[in-house]
């Protein structure tokens, strides 16, 4: 067994040297794990090699649940989950239980249900397009990259278009780190009376969207209680929202930043297919990475990951591993990046990430080929970056449409 105090000793999270790189003070090591201080004066363990990301993210020695002894939170905001893991819904519930409430949403969320929905997404992308046609500047991301998602998870959910504007308010105040506890605290207490409103109105009136589904086949009929399908909900318009937002501005303005990329996005399958993986991988917007609990002994190479610690994935690192990814600092259209982890490992990996992907691609591509001389009026590296975000992205994206 490694004792700790030889292991490499990083603060965690660290701040980024370059806007679109994680810290060199992460893809600078090697092997793993690495141990680090956290910002309440506990440690944790640190991963940052892509092939032991996807090792261990399978282990179900590792647990979710922020109750667990030893879990690494990672902000002042976060500790709202400590006491109350359920309240998060699913991810952060172990075997068997997570398992089962995941399995209640996933059968809506398979490849060919976000392939049955291009055309849909399509359409909203079409719709945001076409508000800019009159204009020579705009910026993209509250015309665009944070518009289109809330859009996409309101048809979902079959909540009202004049409802978009408070629960994205809210759903970009629960992942600020800046937030204090008791802010995010209030943001969730009121997203989460305007979803017992919606489900409330589901019991009534009910349609063909996925709240109806949860309250009739599942709710009413005694499988699951309104405390459960609360929290999915919630879980669904912040994931389905602040990451897509966060992800659709940062590769926006590396495809206006880059010629390749343009040319990919502008192409259409499976060019912009490829480009969005590869998009995925470089921003990894998960910039905090995901945080488990061992609840037994593990045995890594010479390192003891100890029952009672936290283990740290840090994944913008993973996704620059060389050994996976060759050249990992270049954005290169043209990699298949298919192996990357910006979406997780194993069996928490993203609900909605073939959501995610339709929505990347169709922006990218209907943005490239309506504006095809877009440029930025600001050099990327100089953009505002949300960098006190747990969802990685852009506070402006300021382009001009047209060619001068």
């Amino acid at each position: 067994m490694t004792s700790p105090t030889k292991s490499p000793h990083i603060d965690y999270p660290t701040p980024r040297e370059d806007p679109l790189a994680p810290p060199t003070a992460l893809t600078g090591l090697s092997g793993g794990p690495h141990r680090a201080a956290l910002w309440d004066g506990s440690s944790a363990w640190v991963i940052t090699s892509h092939d032991l990301t996807r090792e261990l993210l399978n282990d179900r020695r590792l647990s979710a649940n922020t109750a667990a002894p030893g879990f690494p939170m990672l902000s002042p905001a976060s500790m709202v989950l400590r006491a109350e893991p359920r309240s998060a819904s699913f991810i952060r519930m172990d075997e068997p239980e997570h398992g089962r409430l995941r399995g209640m949403l996933s059968s809506r969320f398979r490849p060919a249900d976000a392939e049955r929905m291009r055309d849909v997404i399509g359409g909203l992308v079409d719709q945001r397009l076409e508000a800019l046609e009159p204009l020579d500047e705009a910026d993209l991301v509250p015309s665009l990259a944070a518009p289109l998602p809330a859009a996409v998870i309101a048809t979902l959910l079959g909540i009202a278009d004049e409802d978009r504007p408070f629960f994205e308010d809210r759903s970009a105040r629960l992942i600020d780190r800046t937030r204090t506890t008791a802010e995010v605290r209030e943001a969730r207490e009121e997203l989460d009376v305007f979803l017992n409103g919606v489900v409330d109105q589901r019991v009534d009136q009910p349609g063909d969207d996925l709240v109806s589904v949860l309250v009739h086949e599942r709710m009413l009929t005694g499988e699951i209680e309104r405390q459960d399908v609360v929290p999915m909900c919630r879980l669904l318009l912040v994931a389905g929202h602040g990451t897509t937002a966060s992800q659709l501005s940062l590769s926006l303005a590396s495809v206006l930043d880059q010629p390749s990329a343009r040319e990919a996005a502008a192409a259409g399958a499976p060019a912009v297919v490829s480009l969005g993986d590869e998009l995925l991988r470089f921003h990894t917007i998960v910039q905090n990475g995901l945080v488990r609990a061992a609840v037994a002994d593990i045995e890594v190479g010479d390192v003891t990951i100890a029952a009672g610690e936290g283990v740290i994935f840090a994944i913008g690192a993973s996704n620059r591993d060389a050994d996976t990814f060759p050249v990992p600092d270049e954005l290169d259209p043209g990699r298949d990046a298919r192996r990357h982890l910006a979406f997780g490992h194993g069996s928490h990996q993203c609900l909605g990430q073939w959501l995610a992907k339709v929505e990347l691609e169709e922006c990218l591509h209907r943005f490239t080929t309506r504006f095809p001389s877009a440029r930025l009026t600001t050099p990327l590296r100089d953009l505002s970056f949300r960098h006190d975000a747990s969802s990685y992205g852009l506070e402006t994206l300021p382009v001009r449409l047209r060619a001068d």
